[in-house]
């Protein structure tokens, strides 16, 4: 069904190698890093995964969004936390070249592209997540200039210099309109890392927006349009984590199956044990399972471009399916590990713990049903259909 193109299948070779050669044997130096390793990003930038779905001449592969999905699942595989920072890198790329002028696409694409701009999305407060009606965060119009204030959570990417976009409520509105804004300019400062269960070597910080001043050039996808541009960027960047929690299963199945096949009982492999061998298919059927709406999602997303409403719906059905049954194989994973998937030594833990937050972030599981049950509903045809 997914017959890939010459240049997917080097981008997955690519990928693959970066990640068994180059993240592999540095994953515990990753999860208790104080900051994602930055020559670790100058590998990808110059592997030209920075840019995988971008246009060529602002440095970019031009490769597509299942290309995208491929080299996210290959790292994710091996280190879902340097996926997730990548993917995190994709969102502010996707808002600008999705909604940016010609002038936003040559000023930042090219370097973030080439790993020099490491971006950030800013529109989760405390006090919401998904609804832009809630933001507290304020942009207002004063002597001539705008400046914004207010304080953004969960922030991934945050401690590394580049470009954030800030989503703000318009003051005295019920608008919001989205802001590139560079990192550590007057007025930005960020708190000390959430500690949290998974993704040690992804950190997130609140973001704290003290007057911080943009122009009318630094607005993006126009004014009050804000909401817009949060749907279309966050429709393939539930793609894009999607793709995370599909390659972090399968790599807690490539462990097991490892595990399984060297681990003997009374001279004899569990392999051959039928209880082993039912959990396993089942944990082989669930990875297929993931895999296949991943990159069906990636070519509606693709190929049906002109209708953003449709591929938000694809791509959250693909993200709330994926997310659940992500967290419900790896947990199928550690238990074939016995008492041992409980100890770091055998890896297979740092998986669990990942994803346990996995239907949590880029938009609540549930929530995407809702978006893409409210779809199938209201239109003439399902997304099971072509």
């Amino acid at each position: 069904m997914f017959e890939l193109t010459e240049l997917q299948e080097a981008v997955r070779s690519t990928a693959r190698e970066f990640a068994q050669s180059m993240l592999a044997p540095r994953v515990n130096e990753i999860e208790h890093a104080e900051k994602f390793p930055q020559d670790l990003i100058d590998a990808m930038a110059e592997l030209g995964l920075m840019g995988v779905p971008y246009g060529e001449e602002y440095g970019g592969l031009e490769a597509g969004l299942l290309a995208e999905a491929i080299c996210i699942e290959e790292l994710a595989k091996v280190s879902p936390s340097a996926a997730k920072l990548l993917t995190v890198c994709y969102l502010p790329m996707d808002a600008i070249a999705l909604f940016g002028t010609p002038e936003q696409k040559k000023k930042y694409l090219p370097d973030m592209c080439a790993g020099k701009d490491i971006g950030s999305l800013a529109f989760t407060e405390s006090g919401t997540g998904s609804d832009p009606k809630q933001l507290t965060t304020t942009a207002k119009r004063r002597d001539g200039k705008i400046y914004i204030n207010g304080v953004k959570r969960f922030i991934s990417n945050a401690a590394h210099e580049g470009t954030i976009v800030v989503v703000a409520r318009d003051a005295g509105e019920d608008t919001c309109t989205a802001y590139l804004v560079k990192k550590f300019c007057k007025g930005y400062s960020i708190s000390t890392p959430w500690e949290k269960i998974g993704f040690h070597g992804s950190h997130v910080y609140d973001v704290f927006l003290d007057d911080v001043e943009v122009e009318e050039a630094d607005i993006l996808g126009g004014e009050k349009e804000g909401f817009g541009l949060l749907l279309g960027t966050t429709a393939i960047g539930k793609l894009a984590f999607a793709a995370v929690f599909a390659g972090a299963a399968e790599g807690a199945y490539d462990l097991t199956r490892k595990y399984i096949m060297e681990k003997m009982h009374r001279g004899t492999s569990i392999s051959k044990f039928p209880t082993v061998q039912l959990r396993t298919s089942a944990i082989a059927a669930n990875t297929l399972s993931m895999k296949l709406m991943l990159y069906r999602a990636a070519e509606d997303a693709e190929r049906l471009t002109g209708d953003m409403r449709r591929v938000q719906a694809a791509t959250a059905l693909a993200k709330g399916y994926i997310a659940d049954l992500s967290n419900q194989t790896i947990q199928m994973c550690v238990n074939s590990f016995g008492a041992y998937g409980g100890m770091e030594e055998y890896n297979i833990e740092r998986y669990l713990r990942d994803s346990v937050i996995f239907p949590n972030i880029e938009g609540n599981a549930d929530v995407q049903r809702l978006i893409s049950g409210g779809y199938i509903l209201k239109k003439d045809a399902s997304l099971i259909e072509d």
